[in-house]
């Protein structure tokens, strides 16, 4: 048995490695399930990380289940092995923004790689390319949108093929659900611990609790064959205001992206009909277009972006027209994307963007305030003066210190109780830095990378019918 297994490992793995499209049903009704190259996992950190060394190990957790056509071939809360396979270089630019910021820690940029899955007590190998992680996802949803109506929604536990398959549906939802509330991102005071240590002058880096990653499968995955599920007949469509799990092929800037560039996303989670036909499987293409597009201007004005999905093409049928807008996105919570009721997006300011400006003219006002205000005539009075002057000299530690921290950060704090002139420099730089930042200077652009995952809903039914 064991020679057996050995013989079959290398013609598995082979297999595995050449198998390299999504699946499809054949003639006969059966489905080889294939999880295809460039598919991302979506894994989060379960622990905050020091970066030290390359080689280091990391582990996460699979945030969604992962869908080959029709079914759940990879479970949420799944457990990823991976380590760090690279330690790069900064650019110049930003270890210079960093330098005059007081910040002159090291600022390499770690390259993640995962290296395995583990499911039912399995361990799968993967290979793949781990982009960029966003910290403290959100799911930002569009103002005023209604529920979708009860038969229009996506059947993710509820509308298998079976009463088998729908509640192992239904257990792996449970299970992303507590997946998901294990990983609590850190309370206020953790991250005000995190912020002050990031203020330092010279502080370790690390990889943050919670922070999601897209790691793209570089080898196929492939789990055997089966029975596909019922196809509904050709044609069919979800019910009117239903919702679809997608994720964007195209990447979208609000400065590089004009009205009518043409982008496309793909279906993540099979759609089924009411009566648990199969609509779309997993791997639907969806097609449209930018409606509108306007980039970020001076006075801190952002970007905008507004696209709508015309079409559909399930797999091995013909496109059909279907209208579909925005109606979800997953963002950092820092990236204060907005939606609004029509499915647009948009960067929203921040209501505190105007307390760093006036703290700085604060601190530079205090700062001012300096021993050449309150001189000594050798009058009797220059007992009461001096102590005059030295409540303002109090007072003025405060000031300085901000003005200071606002100007070259917590190396300015220091530097600032030295010397009057140099307390007025950081607090001019200080002033200047807020206010161009904050008020005078260009706004955000609006981004979104291929593979940002996306709700999109379909056009309400008609008010005539009602």
């Amino acid at each position: 048995m064991r020679c057996l297994y050995l013989f079959a490992t290398p013609a598995v793995l082979l297999f595995t490695l050449g198998a390299s499209r999504p699946a499809f049903a054949q003639a006969d009704g059966s489905i080889e399930l294939v999880v295809p190259v460039g598919r991302p996992l979506r894994v989060v950190l379960d622990r905050t990380v020091t970066v030290k060394s390359i080689g280091q190990p990391i582990t996460g957790t699979l945030v969604e289940p992962v869908y080959a056509y029709d079914r759940i071939v990879l479970p949420a809360g799944a457990h990823v092995t991976g380590h760090v396979a690279a330690l790069e270089g900064a650019p110049r630019l930003t270890r210079l923004r960093a330098m005059l910021g007081g910040d002159f820690s090291s600022k390499r940029h770690p390259v993640l790689q995962f290296d395995s899955i583990v499911v039912d007590d399995r361990s799968i190998p993967i290979h793949t390319a781990v982009g960029n992680g966003v910290v403290r996802m959100r799911r930002q949803i569009a103002r005023g949108t209604e529920p979708p109506e009860a038969d229009g929604t996506i059947a993710r536990a509820r509308q298998k093929v079976g009463e088998k398959a729908r509640d192992a549906i239904a257990a792996a939802k449970e299970k992303a659900s507590e997946t998901i509330a294990a990983i609590k991102e850190p309370g206020k005071g953790q991250r005000l611990k995190e912020m002050a240590i990031d203020r330092l002058p010279y502080h370790p880096q690390f990889l943050r609790k919670g922070t999601v990653f897209n790691a793209e499968l570089q080898a196929p995955l492939t789990f055997g064959m089966t029975t596909a599920a019922t196809l509904a007949p050709a044609g069919t469509k979800p019910a009117p205001a239903s919702i679809l799990k997608a994720r964007l092929l195209t990447a979208l800037d609000s400065a590089k992206t004009p009205r009518g560039t043409a982008l496309e996303a793909v279906v993540t989670e099979p759609v089924f009909s009411a009566d648990h036909q199969l609509i779309f499987p997993e791997g639907t293409r969806l097609m449209g277009e930018v409606t509108f597009a306007r980039e970020a201007r001076r006075l801190h004005r952002n970007g905008q972006l507004r696209f709508l999905f015309e079409r559909v093409e399930p797999p091995t049928r013909d496109v059909m027209p279907m209208l579909a807008a925005l109606h979800a996105v997953d963002v950092g919570s820092g990236d204060h994307v907005a939606l609004d009721e029509e499915g647009g997006a948009s960067v929203t300011n921040s209501k505190a963007r105007f307390i760093p400006p006036a703290l700085a003219i604060l601190a530079l006002q205090g700062s001012l305030d300096g021993p050449e205000h309150h001189g000594f005539d050798g009058d009797a009075d220059d007992a009461g003066a001096s102590v005059t002057q030295s409540a303002v000299d109090a007072n003025n530690v405060g000031g300085r210190g901000v003005g200071g921290f606002l100007g070259f950060g917590l190396i300015g704090v220091g530097l600032s109780q030295l010397s009057h002139p140099l307390a007025i420099g950081f607090a001019v730089a200080g002033v200047a830095r807020t206010v161009y930042t904050n008020v005078i200077g260009k706004g955000q652009e609006l981004r979104f990378a291929a593979d940002t995952p996306i709700q999109v809903q379909l056009a309400p039914r008609p008010a005539a019918e009602r």
